[in-house]
């Protein structure tokens, strides 16, 4: 192999450097106009959020100057009684109802002349004048037709001189069943 030979045997690489041309300025330069991009993004939205924030106090300056403290400050005080009259309303007796029951037990002959009741002591006191004992003994079998009333005690029974029989009854009830509304 002694000849001439044109290609060399081993191949160099050539670097060729031009001036100017430096990578790391080039990628500074890159991260320099995103972090001024995103900067001015965040600025303009900050600002925006600020004219947001501005705008509802105003709205709430505004509504501020509309309201009525006072109507506020009665209605406030009835919330407070509604809160204490609730409970009462709810398990309130309904002595109408309770009347009406009774009522329609009344036999035809059988006039009331005073009712007295007592719901803590679950009785109901009646005076009554009625034809005869006939009557009597059919009213008070009438009251015992409603399971609502636990006892019924017949105290006084007296004969006037009309011929009517004038008497005095207690009925006992079951308040849960008689007096609340079903």
């Amino acid at each position: 192999m002694g000849g001439l030979q044109l290609l060399p045997e081993t191949r160099k690489k050539i670097e060729v450097k031009l001036p100017g041309q430096n990578r790391f300025l080039v990628f500074s330069f890159i991260i320099l106009a995103l972090t001024l991009g995103l900067y001015f993004i965040l600025l303009t939205y900050r600002q925006s959020l600020f004219s947001t924030l501005s705008s509802i106090d105003d709205q709430l300056v505004d509504l501020e100057k509309s309201r009525n403290k006072e109507l506020e400050t009665r209605l406030l005080g009835l919330n407070k009684q509604l809160t204490v009259v609730n409970p009462l309303i709810s398990s309130h007796f309904f002595w109408s109802e309770a009347f009406i029951k009774i009522q329609s037990l009344v036999q035809p002959q059988v006039q009331f002349t005073s009712v007295s009741a007592d719901a803590l002591g679950k009785k109901m006191i009646i005076n009554a004048v009625a034809a005869n004992y006939t009557v009597i003994a059919r009213q008070i079998a009438s009251f015992y037709t409603v399971d609502s009333l636990t006892d019924i005690i017949l105290n006084k029974v007296q004969s006037q001189p009309t011929g009517q029989v004038e008497l005095t009854m207690q009925l006992f009830f079951d308040s849960n069943k008689f007096l609340m509304k079903k």
